[in-house]
């Protein structure tokens, strides 16, 4: 009788809405809002968890894991250049060791010419902004040579004055997309970047690339 109690039990909980049950290995993604793009960007080995079975969903996003998450999700490389020797993040930064996790990304995303650089610094643990992110996009789609089919509507936020012609142009990118949207009057380009935030923005780029290719 127990048994068949149980198992009714655990039935119940499986209709329940709303209710979340993430397969991934982190303690602390449970019922967050960002749980189910957290589980699908795992499961696609785009992004893994920091130690301790933790994914720190609130943690802010450096460089070096957007640069890693950036050549997962697009499946970026260099193979279209020809070297007279093997590459080394050394040949463009005086900050990246070849041994860093980061280091290949590093390379890829500089050849791709997709991050900004002060010089040879990539910073990889300067944290990244929600500009940063757009214009990575919006220039990971053109290193992919991905083209998407986008409405022409301008997004009327009053935080754009101040940004540059292409800036402008990446948000208007990411906006008509629906990969990167912000409720209200702004865009807050320059608010830092959360994880789960990430992983909400990358699974929805995963669709737009996904119908690009169709």
């Amino acid at each position: 009788m127990k048994k068949i109690f149980l198992l009714f039990s655990v039935f119940v909980l499986l209709l329940m809405p709303g209710a979340v049950f993430a397969e991934t290995p982190f303690s602390d993604v449970g019922k967050h809002e960002a749980a189910a793009d957290i589980e699908a960007l795992y499961k696609k080995g785009i992004m893994a968890g920091v130690a301790n079975n933790k994914f720190n969903p609130d943690e802010y996003v450096t460089r070096a894991q957007l640069a890693v998450c950036l050549v997962k999700t697009f499946g970026l490389n260099y193979d279209n250049l020809n070297f007279v020797k093997k590459p080394v993040p050394s040949d463009l930064y005086d900050d990246v060791e070849a041994e860093q996790w980061y280091g290949e990304a590093s390379m890829i995303i500089g050849y791709n010419n997709i991050f900004k650089s002060d010089g040879r610094k990539f910073q990889p643990d300067k944290v990244v902004t929600r500009m940063d992110v757009a214009s990575s996009l919006a220039d990971s789609f053109k290193a992919g040579n991905l083209s998407v089919i986008t409405t022409l509507m301008a997004p009327t936020y009053s935080d754009m004055d101040n940004l540059t012609k292409k800036e402008m142009s990446d948000i208007n990118f990411v906006f008509n997309t629906s990969i990167m949207r912000y409720e209200g009057s702004q865009f807050r380009p320059g608010n830092k970047i959360t994880r789960a935030e990430l992983a909400t923005i990358l699974n929805q780029t995963l669709k737009t690339i996904e119908t690009a290719k169709s």
